[in-house]
């Protein structure tokens, strides 16, 4: 039953202190179901997607004065984790009886630093069932599983909350709380037709890679039936007018019988607005059948988590992939026509000089159309943050350095160390890019010139950092 001493509740997705790699936004969809199930509830809800919406101080205070909203509810990734302190420290300061809360994977790895920092709550993992619980119960947040609250200056921390088995019974996304469509971008350089939406068709990831934290969706892979994905799907493309979408979930080929269901779908709507996997799909799932139905449902890129191009890494990170099946998948996306951007992480915790070098001659060999060089970052919460805080020396003075993928690196572990890992870097971008074969292979795409503005722009954002 709604709450009848809150009626107003503001959502806000906090833009990042410093520039961020890259031009892709899209809309942040967590709070945007989060805002869909308050509407439901019969609740009044603003957003400010502050990515897309910049304001300043006074341009924020104008909002709160207007919307006057008795609840200011956050998500933050750790890259933003500080704008979002500091947001929350601002209305306290000027609105102090409005309740604050958090949610998102930062909150969930360290939700007492968010209590330190102006937060009356904190919502751990899936925050649809949750948010609307805690509102009905403020007065006796105990009762609410899956928070951190403080009481009598004690941190208090409930039973978790099981995840929702059931997606299908989430309204869709409130999208049309957000800015619009037009103002979200997917990747330009790579070809996205804008406006993109995305879309999120399962969630849950049933691996265990130790780079990854899984606290939010949790390690079971929890799928929306095919039938409700194409029902949103059409309101995307008939409704929203979206030229795009991009499937964002954690493992959407998990189960590759319900790929083909989904992609028969389309295919039998006729929708002929293309769509990519930007946030990658698992390349031991990565059959010629199923790669072909997504191609033939319009799907046109995606990318793949192949990480290295050493097995002894694959296998002490928990990938449990091979580099035998890395190397077929790229073969079956180019059978069928689907582009590939091979995802690569350097840095990974038994890494030496020469496995990062394996990983260089394997990316340049494999010759997926795009590929990323990253070096490991050690989120809060998962087994590598966890392990280089205890065995190695971690060199992190402000959150925001998360943001920044540019070749930097920010802990030493082992024979692993910040000069070591820039160099690394470094020479990925210049033996993939600077590659004659592969420069030779965009001189002929038609692409390249269809979206050559875009592409100058990419390249020089990075060329001079791996010169020097």
């Amino acid at each position: 039953m709604k709450n009848k001493n809150i009626t107003n509740i503001l959502l806000i997705r906090p833009a990042p202190a410093k520039e961020q790699f890259g031009d892709e936004s899209f809309m942040p969809l967590g709070l945007a179901y989060i805002a869909a199930v308050l509407e439901k509830e019969g609740y009044k809800v603003k957003v400010l997607d502050l990515l897309i919406q910049k304001k300043t101080e006074q341009e924020f205070f104008k909002v709160i004065d207007e919307f006057k909203p008795d609840v200011a509810a956050f998500t933050a990734v750790t890259p933003v984790i500080k704008s979002a302190f500091k947001a929350a420290e601002i209305i306290k300061s000027r609105y102090e009886n409005i309740i604050t809360i958090i949610g998102g994977p930062h909150a969930s790895a360290l939700p007492d630093e968010c209590l330190g920092n102006h937060f009356d709550f904190v919502v751990s993992g899936e925050g649809e069932e949750t948010i609307i619980d805690l509102l009905e119960n403020i007065e006796d947040p105990s009762r609410v599983r899956s928070i951190v609250f403080k009481k009598d200056g004690k941190i208090i921390r409930t039973q978790e909350r099981p995840f929702i088995s059931d997606l299908d019974s989430l309204p869709f996304p409130a999208r049309h709380l957000f800015p619009p469509l037009s103002m979200y971008k997917g990747q330009e350089a790579l070809g996205s037709l804008n406006p993109v939406a995305s879309i999120l068709t399962s969630r849950g990831c049933p691996y265990a890679c130790k780079f990854c934290f899984k606290a939010v969706f949790g390690n079971k892979f929890r799928p929306r039936t095919a039938e409700n994905i194409l029902k949103e799907w059409m309101h995307l493309v008939n409704d929203l007018k979206a030229k795009e979408i991009a499937v964002v979930d954690d493992s959407f080929t998990t189960d590759i019988s319900r790929v083909h269901d989904i992609c028969d779908g389309i295919i039998k709507a006729k929708v002929k607005t293309r769509w990519s996997c930007p946030n990658g799909i698992r390349v031991d799932l990565g059959g010629y059948e199923m790669l072909k139905k997504m191609k033939n449902a319009g799907c046109y890129r995606v990318a793949l988590g192949i990480e290295s191009g050493s097995q002894k890494i694959l296998d002490s990170i928990g990938k449990k992939i091979s580099l035998e099946q890395i190397t077929d998948t790229v073969k079956n996306c180019r059978r069928v026509g689907i582009k590939t951007m091979g995802f690569y992480m350097l840095g990974n915790l038994e890494e030496t000089e020469e496995t990062m070098e394996e990983t260089i001659k394997f990316a340049v060999k494999t010759g997926t159309d795009y590929a990323q060089f990253l070096i490991a970052m050690p989120y809060p919460g998962t087994m590598l943050y966890e392990e280089i805080k205890k065995n190695g020396k971690l060199y992190i003075n402000d959150w925001d350095q998360y943001g920044q993928y540019e070749g930097t690196a920010c802990f030493e572990y082992g024979k692993l160390n910040p000069k070591l890992l820039s160099k690394m870097s470094k020479k990925a971008g210049r033996d993939y890019y600077l590659n004659p074969a592969y420069i030779a292979k965009q001189i002929l795409n038609v692409e390249t010139y269809k979206f050559l503005p875009q592409r100058i722009k990419a390249a020089l954002r990075v060329f001079f950092k791996w010169l020097f």
